[in-house]
């Protein structure tokens, strides 16, 4: 047995336990009995620590070195020599009980958080996520950073990206979205669809239908509802999907469906070959970000899409049978301030994560304690956008994440977005008459393009470097803002390219 193949065996079982933390998660979020929760947290705890043992052990290293000397490697054994050399470096650095301690307590801390959003009560979940953050802070000291302790979380879920790198980027990003928000004031408001109630069954048929349109395969996921939607990989064979619904709108639950779907096809989409490896998955979590991107805005949200889904729409809501194809278009492209960053337009989306961002540095750095976060909060929302929550759960209570010790996660939104229009622009000049297969109904050509390009590498290839095989070009935010000009545009009925 080669020194690569011994490490393929040894990393299978750190992926088969993490398959078992998935399938406990996934029900925990969508069918465990509340008193089941701190039996959970224990059991995930143990399982999580027996895998996190096998990465930072002694014997991994010496398998990596021996794999490394070998020098006889394919592609896919020298990416998976680079992703766990840099997962044993960076998890050495914390005591194996000290995580065991962070995943229970994360565990813990979201269990609250559902409650706490539930009621609307921040002072319920404010000890649990107390606890996180100081977890957080001493962990990202652990590992190491070079300027800012928030860095060495960031690399967790985008390799290589630092806050230097991005407080330039979202700067400018903020102040040319903000700019273009003026110039919209200036046009002309897509017209409000009639308000109505839309069945909560109805809903879910309809967007199990579109998740068949766009290829997802129920053979080998499912579909079911949760507090806030999410897409986990238990195994090869295995991606699901959850989302949430609001029975006054129909439309928030079928872009969660689309966006959940887009993640869902890229590990659905992962060659075989990295099953069991470490591989499977995305080259980053922006990256994967950008395939939901994808399929909810540069698909979803445009006209050729509503010409095909229209009379889908209509069978399942036929109240809405006098609007147009454009209409709806222009309805679901309406630009609004908002409270909720699920539902955020594009143009505003990314303030919403500017705002996070600078949160959760301040945090991480020292320079903001939890008790102060609701009131920062909500002067950052209108500062940001014009808008102050009127309560703990459409405020500071939305996300899951910091209830799961996910601090770094967010920037990963927008750098999708980034990506996204990057990849939609290379997919057109790759695809003859794309928009054209949408209006159709057509999404197989798209779904294989994505399939060559993208999914099947899973973590093959570093994040920029995918983005250069795929587009010709590294991370920019001028194709994004084009878009979003180009489109909006068109919607709000603007002169000009």
């Amino acid at each position: 047995m080669s020194a690569c193949e011994e490490l393929r065996e040894y990393v299978r079982e750190i992926a088969e336990i993490h398959s078992a933390v998935a399938l406990g998660a996934w029900d925990q979020r969508t069918h465990m009995p509340e008193r089941g929760a701190e039996a959970r947290a224990k059991v995930l705890g143990r399982l999580e620590r027996m895998a996190f043992e096998r990465v930072v052990s002694d014997r991994m290293g010496e398998l990596l070195a021996a794999a490394e000397r070998d020098g006889v490697c394919s592609e896919v054994d020298q990416a998976l020599i680079r992703v766990w050399k840099r997962e044993h470096t960076r998890n050495r650095a914390v005591p194996p009980a000290l995580y065991q301690k962070f995943v229970e307590t994360t565990s813990r801390a979201e269990t609250v958080w559902e409650k706490a959003k539930a009621a609307s009560d921040f002072a319920l979940f404010r000890p649990h996520l107390a606890e996180v953050v100081d977890l957080v802070r001493e962990m990202a000291k652990l590992i190491g950073y070079r300027e800012s302790p928030y860095d060495a979380l960031l690399d967790e879920y985008e390799p290589g990206m630092t806050v230097a790198a991005l407080r330039p980027l979202l700067g400018s990003l903020r102040e040319r979205l903000v700019a273009f928000l003026k110039e919209l004031s200036r046009g002309k408001p897509p017209r409000e669809l009639p308000a109505g109630t839309y069945p909560l069954d109805a809903q879910k048929r309809f967007c199990r239908e579109t998740l068949t349109w766009i290829g997802y395969d129920f053979q080998a996921g499912r579909l079911d509802d949760s507090a806030h939607p999410f897409t986990i990989g238990i195994g090869l064979g295995d991606v699901r999907v959850t989302n949430r619904y609001q029975d006054d709108d129909p439309f928030p639950g079928l872009f969660g469906a689309l966006h959940e779907g887009g993640h869902a096809l890229y590990g659905q989409g992962n060659d075989p070959e990295l099953a069991w490896t470490g591989l499977a998955g995305g080259a980053s979590f922006g990256i994967h970000e950008s395939q939901s991107r994808f399929w909810e805005n540069q698909i979803g949200r445009s006209l050729p899409f509503w010409r095909y889904a229209h009379p889908h729409l209509v069978r399942h809501f036929p109240g809405l049978a006098r609007a147009k194809p454009e209409d709806v278009w222009r309805h679901v492209n309406r630009v609004e301030p908002s409270l909720i960053r699920v539902e955020a337009d594009e143009v505003t989306y990314n303030l919403h994560i500017c705002l996070r961002f600078e949160l959760e540095v301040d945090l991480v750095e020292g320079r903001l304690e939890v008790d102060e976060l609701p009131a920062r909060w909500n002067r950052a929302m209108a500062d940001y956008l014009g808008v102050t929550p009127p309560d703990d759960a459409r405020g500071v209570l939305q996300d899951v994440h910091w209830s799961g010790g996910m601090f770094g996660y967010f920037p990963s939104y927008t750098l999708g977005n980034l990506y996204a229009a990057q990849i939609a622009d290379a997919a057109e000049r790759a695809i003859p008459g794309l928009w054209a297969k949408v209006e159709a109904g057509e999404f197989a050509p798209i779904r294989g393009w994505l399939w060559e390009e993208v999914h099947r590498h899973g973590r093959v290839f570093l994040p920029e470097d995918l983005v250069r095989r795929v587009t010709g070009s590294g991370l920019g935010a001028e194709p994004f803002l084009h878009y979003i000009r180009r489109k909006y545009g068109e919607v709000y009925g603007l002169s000009g390219p």
